[in-house]
Parts: structure tokens; C-alpha cells; sequence
């Protein structure tokens, strides 16, 4: 299940990274109109990707602390 929510919370990231890319390139080449949809789901991703990674640390600790009640 961790390996599940790396791989998830990198994805988010690539997109997030992408989108701010191709954003920035359209911005660069028609203006605003071609690039708010890139820098919106960049928005997104970037929310997606912070709400990936915290429930990943909330597992991780779980996972910790059953682990350490175990032994």
C-alpha cells in the first residue's frame, strides 16, 4: 500500500510540474486565454499531491506505530 501512495503522490508532482511547464510556454506564446487551463491544473495537482503526501505520512506513522507495538 506505500509503494501505491509513492507512485500516486509522484504522479501528482509530474503533472503539477508539467502543467507549470506547458503554462508557461503558452503563456509565453499566445498569452493568458491558452495557458489559465495549464496553471489551473497545476493548481490542482499541487492540492492533489499535498493531500497524497500527508495521507502517505499518516500511514507511514501508523504502519510505525504497529510495528512498534508489536516488537
Amino acid at each position: 500500500m506505500l509503494r501505491v501512495l509513492k507512485v500516486l503522490e509522484m504522479a501528482w508532482l509530474l503533472i503539477g510540474i508539467f502543467s507549470i511547464v506547458m503554462g508557461s510556454y503558452y503563456f509565453n506564446q499566445d498569452g493568458w486565454d491558452s495557458s489559465k487551463w495549464f496553471f489551473g491544473g497545476a493548481l490542482v495537482a499541487g492540492i492533489f499531491y499535498a493531500f497524497r503526501r500527508k495521507q502517505r505520512k499518516k500511514f507511514e506513522e501508523s504502519e510505525n506505530n504497529q510495528s512498534d507495538n508489536k516488537g
